[in-house]
């Protein structure tokens, strides 16, 4: 069963097909037999092919940020199924390598699926299935759906769930192959520690199309690769993803407390950086002493904004009296000095993931309603994003680094930075009892993760000149906190043995300033090699390309 339209409707901020159809306020499958009917296709149609004068085909050329569009694309093709997705392929070879993307959610953070270069898109989000499959003994996820939909199917008709992220309308085409996390992540790893098979759509050396089914169990050699290339590879490098598979799940918490705090930027202000470490380590107190049924998002953002904010939660599996969360925080806030200026946030808090409209500073509630609770992925926007991991805790100098870049005075009052921030999100428990070679994901001992973040609006969508100051503030920001590191988060220049790189799902094209192998190096460690090697297996002719995609070879 489809969910019903005022559910979907807010995915159609992405913009994809999906979205689009949502937005109409009709049932589901209804506004989809009347696109397949107005594009002129009949029943049993595998494919739709949208050109600009497809009424649908603006909406399309744009994702969730403003900053990237597709000028130059002439074709849109909507799979309906997985075999009409090979049928895309096949109709798209003809634009030639590195002029054909792939789009779900429409969340990449930079221009690898719309750029002047895009010629072709293919869109997966009508492939939005979700069940079990009896013959094979797996449950399925197509890779159009999104995070809203996969919690909702896979609760209500299993009671089992994904630890997936927390934007609900963020495509899991992209978002599991990356290695996604989110709130359930210290309890149950990543999305990738449970995939058992992928479907993808491949070309051969020949320029033909092969569809692929391939899981853990497949033989040593290529056909292992590919699945072992889509735990943590990233989207976008080898093929046109189908459906994923896992042979098992989690059983969905049936409790949750969630917790949000904030502490006003007028008391820090007064206090300085001293106070700032204070609640920094707070949090990182929190990190390393709570269970793993807890997550803590500590939301660093610009004195702008008024406030410094730390968004909680912790599931259960039984109902139970003797809640904890609320009062393991008051003894911690206690402990380090903040109880009396902690305060139920006023007014909305920012970032990806967890956007939160209006919070309450304590609720007690059943766990599928606090996905739907912190399920926001906020409003369409311009936006730039870094990303870091950390095995260990923040050294005075980057917390002083941070303090000055929270406290920096833009040059103009037309520059709004209240949302600008740093997210630091709790890390580690089941996601570091993994081997980093088990899967793509080789950052498997860090118990921070972090996303610097930066949003504004301009009239106009596309990557004017208005977003300079921001992309500097950020920029100059990250590169002043890894100033021991060259600049950037790179374990092989730190003899601490604090950082470990970056996340490919919070794609940072800056990085290759540095060089692209340095760049993917800080992705994906010492499974590089394995995944280049994929690559010339499964993507010999290189059709699938972008700024940061896996080469044929260095």
């Amino acid at each position: 069963m489809r969910p019903p339209p005022l559910l979907t409707r807010r995915s159609a901020v992405a913009g994809s097909i999906a979205g689009l159809l949502a937005a109409a306020g009709k049932p589901f499958a209804q506004a989809k037999a009347e696109l397949v009917d107005a594009a002129g296709a009949g029943a049993g149609t595998d494919l739709l092919v949208l050109e600009p004068k497809s009424a649908q085909f603006v909406g399309l050329t744009q994702g969730f940020n403003r900053r990237w569009t597709a000028p130059n694309c002439a074709k849109v093709f909507v799979p309906l199924t997985e075999a009409g997705a090979q049928q895309a392929l096949t109709q798209a070879l003809p634009f030639g390598p590195g002029k054909i993307r792939l789009r779900g959610g429409g969340h990449c953070y930079e221009n690898f699926v719309f750029s002047a270069d895009t010629l072709a898109l293919i869109d997966v989000s009508l492939l939005n299935d979700f069940g079990f499959d009896e013959r094979r003994n797996v449950f399925y996820a197509q890779s159009g759906g999104t995070n809203w939909d996969m919690y909702r199917q896979l609760y209500w008709r299993f009671g089992r769930t994904l630890p997936a992220g927390s934007c609900y309308s963020v495509g899991l085409g992209g978002h599991i192959c990356g290695g996604g996390y989110g709130l359930l992540s210290r309890q149950f790893g990543l999305t990738v520690d449970w995939l058992s098979g992928v479907h993808v759509v491949s070309v051969n050396r020949n320029g033909s199309t092969v569809f692929n089914q391939v899981s853990k169990n497949s033989p040593p050699g290529p056909d292992q690769d590919l699945f072992w290339a889509h735990t943590g590879g990233g989207g976008g490098n080898f093929g046109v993803i189908t459906r994923y598979e896992f042979a098992a799940l989690p059983v969905a918490p049936q409790f949750a407390e969630i917790a949000t705090w904030s502490w006003s930027w007028d008391v820090i202000a007064q206090n300085g950086v001293g106070y700032l470490a204070q609640i920094i380590g707070f949090f990182q107190y929190l990190t390393r002493t709570m269970p793993s049924s807890f997550f803590g998002l500590l939301k660093l953002t610009h004195q702008a904004a008024g406030k410094v904010s730390l968004v909680a939660q912790m599931t259960y599996d039984a109902a139970t009296e003797d809640r904890t969360l609320r009062a393991d925080l008051q003894r911690a806030l206690a402990k380090f000095g903040l109880d009396k200026d902690a305060a139920a946030p006023a007014g909305p808090i920012v970032g990806h993931p967890v956007f939160v409209a209006a919070p309450p500073s304590y609720q007690n509630l059943r766990w599928i309603e606090a996905v739907q609770t912190l399920d926001g992925s906020g409003p369409n926007q311009k936006g730039k994003y870094k990303s870091a991991y950390m095995r260990k805790d923040f050294p005075d100098d980057q917390i002083k680094t941070i303090y000055k870049y929270l406290t920096w005075a833009p040059p103009s009052k037309t520059i709004d930075m209240s949302q600008s921030l740093l997210q630091v999100d709790s890390y580690g428990g089941k996601i570091n009892t993994v081997a980093p070679q088990a899967t793509a994901v080789w950052q498997r001992s860090s118990i921070y993760k972090l996303q610097y973040q930066t949003y504004w609006q301009d009239p106009l969508s596309g990557n004017g000149p208005d977003g300079d100051v921001y992309i500097g503030w950020i920029n100059d920001f990250y590169r002043e906190v890894y100033a021991a590191t060259g600049g950037i988060p790179d374990p092989a220049k730190d003899p601490t043995d604090n950082v470990d790189g970056c996340y490919i799902n919070y794609c940072d094209s800056a990085l290759n300033a540095y060089g692209l192998k340095t760049a993917l190096s800080l992705y994906y460690g010492g499974n590089l090699p394995r995944l280049v090697r994929a690559k010339r297996q499964w993507d010999p002719l290189n059709y699938f390309q972008n700024a940061q995609s896996i080469p044929l070879k260095f």
